[in-house]
């Protein structure tokens, strides 16, 4: 890795208008690589799940299916990890790339409230769940993990991650109008009334099931700071997946002007640098669409069409000048759904596709058992509507806590999402948060004829299910 090299990337990216934290550099062997890449962090609590997916990314990586090139961590200063075996033109992209990452981990939108020492708060972290797994065992710290890792997808971004309880019950006097239309003639005739505030729990549809349990379950205070933890965590890597195609098109759109405006490359370099750019934004396998294809593609038409509106008066500001608005301020949903026209559709060939047997499947549409797979729709609305179909809310089931009643946990998936719940994963999921909340927890969805039905884990962890009918005839 030639440090000189990197500083002249670095100059040509500044002078091309990114702005971005400092940057550690750092060259790792493949099985430290892999062991970021499953932690997600250099150094986070321990946990058998991350073995699982440590040991594909090693396993891939030395049988040569795949390849990390490099890690960098949304952080101040930010982090890069480079593979010890790139070449020197794979580094020059490579640099080029984290650069253009760096510069929107520090002005998208979605990033401004980031912890950007998280790397330093995983460590701590660690620490505390090791003191934890020292002082209470390895099999009571990692059951409450596996419940904090069940739900930790459920959070609520919007309400950001330091929140207050809910108000505890009182009794408010509020001064009301006894006329409603007494002030249009002067007069102020007032009454006083009595409104019992907090007496419902929770006072309105939680979606944030991470911080309802460490809040309200009862819970040792131990396991409610490694719930806080999962939920710290979880916060830190949303705005990652919620940018993943405009994030990733962001960085494969500047490594290809960084390193076209570099006049130092060789001719062979050159050739290289083509061919790994194209590696890098390939349209994708069968059935998927590659996010730095899709995201550099975007990004390209938009700057093309910015253009041609600036020169025609149509338009205030020009192409790249448009392309920094957009780096600003969309995410994955925004950016697919205000930039994908008709003709870039067209031109990449996107469309949606299922399969052609028509066995109805409830909730779940179409039967996947039998038939072949066939293109469903190539209408722009149709595309988009699959694109960001698993944009949002960590592409898990919006499901909230409605009801706590006679201490019994009332939860509902949002009922304007199409298909129920995954059995299998639902009666797991409910089982491990029964576990937390020792009583009765409930989850009204939808079985896979479409009808309503409710789950149930009680006493010893028994799982329960009636569908709608039951429940009003009061059997089982």
């Amino acid at each position: 890795m030639s440090l000189e090299r990197f500083e002249e990337i670095k100059k040509v990216a500044v002078e091309l208008g990114l702005d971005f934290f400092d940057i550690y550099f750092d060259t790792v062997p493949l099985d430290i690589m892999a062991e970021i890449a499953a932690y997600g962090l250099p150094t986070r609590p321990q946990h058998w799940s991350y073995g699982k997916v440590y040991n594909r990314y090693r396993v891939h990586g030395r049988m040569g299916l795949s390849k990390i090139y490099e890690i960098v961590l949304n952080n101040d200063p930010c982090y890069a990890f480079l593979l010890d075996t790139n070449i020197e033109i794979e580094n020059l992209l490579v640099a080029a790339h984290v650069y253009a990452h760096c510069d929107f981990f520090k002005h998208n939108v979605v990033f401004k409230d980031t912890d950007r020492n998280m790397v330093n708060e995983a460590v701590q972290h660690a620490i505390r769940v090791d003191e934890y797994i020292e002082k209470y065992g390895l099999e009571r710290v990692e059951k409450v993990m596996d419940i904090a890792f069940s739900v930790d997808k459920h959070i609520d971004f919007h309400k950001k991650l330091y929140r207050r309880k809910y108000p505890p019950r009182q009794v408010v006097e509020k001064e009301v109008k006894t006329d409603e239309y007494a002030d249009l003639f002067g007069e102020e005739s007032l009454s006083v009334v009595e409104e019992v505030v907090g007496d419902k729990l929770p006072p309105h549809a939680e979606k944030d099931l991470l911080w309802f349990m460490a809040n309200y379950a009862p819970i040792e205070p131990w396991e409610k700071d490694i719930l806080d933890m999962v939920r710290e965590e979880s916060f830190y890597f949303l705005p990652q997946f919620e940018t993943k195609i405009l994030n990733e098109g962001w960085a494969s759109y500047w490594h290809a002007e960084i390193l076209n405006r570099y006049a130092s490359l060789t001719p062979a370099e050159t050739i290289d640098f083509a061919s790994l750019h194209a590696s890098v934004v390939h349209p994708g396998g069968m059935g998927s669409i590659n996010p730095y294809y899709l995201g550099y593609k975007l990004l390209i038409d938009i700057e093309k069409r910015w253009d041609e509106m600036y020169r025609n008066g149509e338009s205030a500001i020009d192409g790249r000048t448009k392309l920094f608005k957009v780096r600003e301020e969309e995410n994955d949903f925004s950016f697919i759904s205000n930039y994908l026209t008709v003709e870039l559709a067209e031109e990449l060939q996107l469309f949606t596709y299922g399969y052609s047997c028509s066995h109805s499947q409830g909730g779940k549409g179409k039967c996947s058992r039998c038939g072949e797979l066939e293109i469903k729709s190539r209408d722009l609305d149709q595309v988009v509507q699959s694109l960001i179909a698993s944009k949002s809310n960590y592409g898990v089931p919006r499901v909230t806590i409605t009801e706590v009643k006679n201490g019994e946990l009332y939860m509902q998936q949002d009922p304007m999402e199409l298909g129920g719940l995954d059995k299998k994963y639902a009666d797991k999921t409910i089982e491990y948060i029964y576990k937390l909340w020792k009583q009765p927890v409930h989850i009204k969805t939808v079985d896979e004829n479409g009808n309503e039905v409710q789950l149930t884990c009680c006493d010893n962890g028994q799982m329960v299910s009636k569908n709608n009918n039951e429940q009003n005839e009061g059997t089982e």
